[in-house]
């Protein structure tokens, strides 16, 4: 199946078939998003205009990354929007009307009191709210986006052509390790990545902690600092900090309940003090001052 969803960052859904539009992407793929901190004239320009959405990732909501959000759903279907928890409805709007589209966003708030107001929802079948359409580092406005591998693969037989997965990063440091490996002749032929010495099989869990363990003693660490799992857990808490959503955390350590994935939602006190030093106004305010204040 392929993954989609019509609100950009809820959990997605799979759809048997669909349809697609070149420079578009999926149709009805994230053509909603619900926008944050912008007044009402800044949330409609960012709507219509995908040249005002450069930049400005932080303004749209990301509800993935709500432990009391990510569990909810929105299905959209003859012009009416519905919020929905394990299948049961919890709202449905229609997205025509304006005061339920606000009844909508009060939803929204009263279930995560937290979030930044205000909270307004947004619409464009044209220019949908990918991700890349609020990119800095990307010419494009839109693509489709695709989850996992199984995906991918599955779109690859629906447009019958090879879609490249890997970046060129990727591409560069898989290649020199095959020329690497192509060296022994046990492994050339060996369908894993990562062989065992003996050609045979691939290399076993035990294998890398116990290199990992060796890898350790060379540069001083001591052996209770340092293991496969702390490596794990690390990349995961340092893709959490910089943005990841929990449900693309929850695909890369391959997780079968997202509450396994929440583990990693807590957070250092440290950060909770940098985070109010580098973003709370007071924080530019001079004491000594008057004028400042």
């Amino acid at each position: 199946s392929i993954n989609y969803c019509p609100v950009k960052s809820i959990s997605f859904q799979s759809i048997k078939n669909c349809k697609i539009k070149k420079n578009i992407g999926i149709i009805g793929d994230r053509i909603f998003a619900f926008a944050k901190d912008l007044d009402l004239e800044q949330a409609k320009l960012f709507e219509k205009n995908p040249a005002e959405r450069k930049g400005k990732w932080n303004k749209v909501l990301t509800l993935k990354n709500s432990p009391a959000l990510n569990k909810y759903n929105f299905i959209f279907k003859d012009e009416k929007l519905t919020l929905t928890l394990k299948d049961k409805e919890i709202l449905s709007i229609d997205i025509n009307q304006s005061s339920e589209r606000e009844a909508l966003s009060n939803k929204i708030l009263k279930l995560e009191s937290s979030l930044k107001q205000p909270i307004t929802l947004m619409k464009n079948d044209d220019f949908p709210f990918f991700d890349t359409s609020i990119s800095k580092k990307v010419d494009f406005v839109n693509s489709v986006s695709l989850l996992n591998n199984q995906s991918i693969i599955d779109f690859q037989k629906k447009i019958d052509k090879k879609l490249n997965s890997f970046n060129k990063k990727s591409f560069h440091y898989i290649g020199l390790w095959l020329k690497h490996r192509s060296l022994s002749k046990a492994k050339v032929n060996n369908k894993y990545m990562f062989p065992e010495k003996n050609g045979i099989g691939h290399v076993s869990r035990q294998t890398i902690y116990k290199d990992m363990l060796n890898l350790s003693k060379t540069i001083g660490l001591e052996n209770k600092d340092i293991s496969p799992h702390k490596i794990r857990h690390s990349f995961a808490t340092h893709l959490l900090n910089r943005g990841a959503d929990l449900r693309s955390l929850q695909k890369l350590l391959g997780h079968v309940d997202i509450s396994t994935t929440e583990i990693y939602t807590y957070v250092k006190p440290e950060r909770l003090r940098g985070l109010v030093r580098d973003a709370h106004p007071l924080d530019k305010i001079n004491f000594k001052n008057e004028e400042s204040y």
